[in-house]
Formats: C-alpha cells, sequence, structure tokens
C-alpha cells in the first residue's frame, strides 16, 4: 500500500514543484534548533523533512527534546535574548499562551508558500505559525472486556458515566490533552462550555474511576491489560495498539470528538527567520505530511493529500483525512479554556481526586 500510495503521489509532486523558498536552494552551513517532542515524533520528521532539508540546503538541524509546557518556559525566560530554538512545536492550546507572552513571530504565506495549501482549521487566525499535524480526541475502548461484560460498544461521550462501567473507566489528568479534551465534552454534557469548568468538573466527579493516568503510556498498560476498560485518547495513539495486535477500539462519540493541532512557529528571538521559514515549508509539504500519516497515524494539514488518502480508506479511517473529517470534529476555544484552567484545577483537585 505505502508504495502504491507514494507512486501517485511522486507525479502530483512533479507537477506541483516543492514549494521551497528561494534561501533554501542556496548552500548554507548554518544549524537551526527546533524544541520538539521527542521519540517517534522526531524520527518522522527527520526521516521525511529534516534529512532530506539538509541535503538539498545544507541547513543542519538540532533537535531539542522536551514537552511544550517546558519549551514554553524556556521561550518566556529568554525573552529579549536570543530564544533557545528557532523553531518550535507546540500544542495547539499552548500556542496560545506563547502569543499572549510575546514570544513567537508571524508568518504569512509569502514567508511559507505551502501555507496556501493548509486547512482553513490548521491556521492560526491572528497570523502566527500553522498547525503541521492534526489528531482526534475520543474514546478507546478494549473490545475483549465489553463482550465479557455484555456492553455494547460506546457511541456517547455520555458512556463514561454508565452504571456497568463503574470503577472500570480511566480519566485522564487534567494536565494532559486528553484530559482537557474530556473536561471540554464533559462541559457540554453538563449544560456549559469552556467558560464553565465548575459544571464539567462537578459532571466528572459523578464517575467511580478506576484511575486518573497522567499519560499515554499509562493509558497503554490500563487499556492493554484490562484494568481499565474506556479512556478518552488520541486517534494515533489507540491506532498503534490497535495495529500492535491489541484487543481495542476507537470512537468518535456521536457528540463529535475533539479537534487537536500540532501547532509549528518561528520564535520571536530566532537569528535564523529565514533558515527556520524554509524547514517550515519543508514541513507541511505533501511529502513530510503523507511520512506523519504513515508512520505516525495523524492527519495532514495540508489540502494536497485529501484526494490520495481517499482512496486508501483502511488507512484514512485512522485520522482525520479530509474536509469533512475536519468538520465532524469540535473545536476547543483555548483562549477562554486557558483562562479557567486554574479554576478547574482547584476544582479538580477537590472534588476528583480528594474523593
Amino acid at each position: 500500500m505505502i508504495k502504491h500510495i507514494f507512486g501517485l503521489f511522486v507525479g502530483g509532486l512533479l507537477l506541483l514543484g516543492d514549494g521551497t523558498p528561494a534561501q533554501a536552494q542556496q548552500k548554507s552551513d548554518v544549524t537551526i534548533k527546533v524544541g520538539t517532542y521527542g521519540g517517534a515524533f522526531d524520527q518522522v520528521m527527520m526521516r521525511y523533512a529534516g534529512d532530506l532539508f539538509t541535503t538539498r540546503t545544507g541547513i543542519k538541524i538540532q533537535i531539542i527534546n522536551g514537552n511544550a509546557d517546558d519549551h514554553l518556559a524556556k521561550l518566556v525566560a529568554a525573552k529579549g535574548r536570543e530564544a533557545p530554538y528557532d523553531i518550535v512545536f507546540l500544542d495547539d492550546g499552548i500556542q496560545i499562551k506563547a502569543i499572549a507572552a510575546g514570544v513567537l513571530g508571524k508568518v504569512s504565506a509569502s514567508d511559507i508558500p505551502n501555507m496556501k495549501f493548509v486547512y482553513d482549521e490548521a491556521l492560526n487566525k491572528d497570523g502566527y505559525g500553522p498547525g503541521m499535524d492534526l489528531y482526534s480526541c475520543g474514546i478507546a475502548y478494549n473490545i475483549k472486556k465489553f463482550k465479557e461484560a455484555g456492553i455494547a460498544p460506546p457511541t456517547s461521550w455520555a458512556d463514561f458515566w454508565n452504571p456497568q462501567l463503574a470503577g472500570h473507566v480511566g480519566i485522564p489528568a487534567l494536565e494532559t490533552t486528553m484530559g482537557q479534551c474530556f473536561l471540554a465534552a464533559a462541559e457540554r454534557l453538563a449544560g456549559g462550555d469552556e467558560s464553565t469548568p465548575e459544571k464539567g468538573i462537578a459532571k466528572i466527579a459523578e464517575i467511580k474511576a478506576q484511575s486518573y493516568p497522567g499519560s499515554s503510556a499509562t493509558i497503554t498498560t490500563l487499556l492493554s491489560s484490562g484494568d481499565a476498560w474506556m479512556i478518552p485518547w488520541l486517534n494515533g495513539r489507540v491506532w498503534s495498539q490497535i495495529d500492535a495486535g491489541q484487543p481495542l477500539g476507537y470512537v468518535l462519540p456521536k457528540e463529535g470528538g475533539y479537534r487537536g493541532l500540532t501547532m509549528m512557529d518561528v520564535t520571536a528571538g530566532t537569528k535564523h527567520r529565514a533558515e527556520a521559514l524554509a524547514f517550515m515549508n519543508e514541513i507541511i509539504g505533501p511529502l513530510s505530511q503523507l511520512g506523519m500519516v504513515i508512520e505516525f497515524n495523524y492527519g495532514p494539514t495540508t489540502n494536497l493529500l485529501a484526494p490520495i488518502l481517499a482512496n486508501y480508506p483502511d488507512l484514512a479511517k485512522k485520522l482525520p483525512a479530509s474536509p469533512a473529517d475536519l468538520k465532524a470534529l469540535n473545536p476547543i476555544n483555548w483562549e477562554i479554556f486557558n483562562a479557567k484552567l486554574p479554576k478547574a484545577v482547584q476544582l479538580w483537585d477537590r472534588q476528583v481526586i480528594s474523593k
């Protein structure tokens, strides 16, 4: 399948051109620093973007691993001086905090030509960096445990309150992406929205949870062992386990899953803006994006791949692969959510964790 995808794709590249800015065509001895997530994310990015980019331009890529909160803290600490990164990857909710802190630079399609192919949903409305991948937050569940208990597969966020599942569901910690998506879902189920965390936390406190996992590694163990039967999780993480043979299923609830983005920004304090922009253009180019789809099961932000993925339904079902898929996912208003998060954390600690 992969060979066939790439066969179709190469012809398209020859017609489209690679959209690379002129400065990337000139050999350079610059090294740009990229704040990223580590692990398979870095490996895929370097395989399909970094290594090819360095070969063509001479610009070297230095990867600096960490979580998004730590990257933001380092950028804030260095404000007014040379930034510790030239490019930084941040979750969409954390990008909003970084914009408010004044540590990111604005960009446009004239800076990054491939931005003209990026879905509107993956563009920052205020002119900061675009999304470089898309994911969904939905429901992961242990198919074997559900069958043994005679419980129908989940179809709704409300199924977390099913009495038959009491003591068998995991609720991700509030500092995780999954936990924040679930809070947004609970807020809506309780008749509120991002501005009313008290409604969502009170709703979550009604659940008799098995655990409150703080990482995807813990969720993997809980679901594969059967200690937890159902947990909110991200599509790429679940499908990697399904493809490895675990008896898991993944469902986007009838109310809609939640849309997540990994945003990519040039920093305000970089001394290598032109080189950073050229590499950002490479990352949201179709070859790099296709590598992420195939090896990481996260959705592309470029609309160039939608007609190709439509021919591979077994692959497309694992990720947001089309404009219709994006419209089926709920966004989170991160400006409001972040403003209310300190209150949500206090309520979480009192009403959920301490019970």
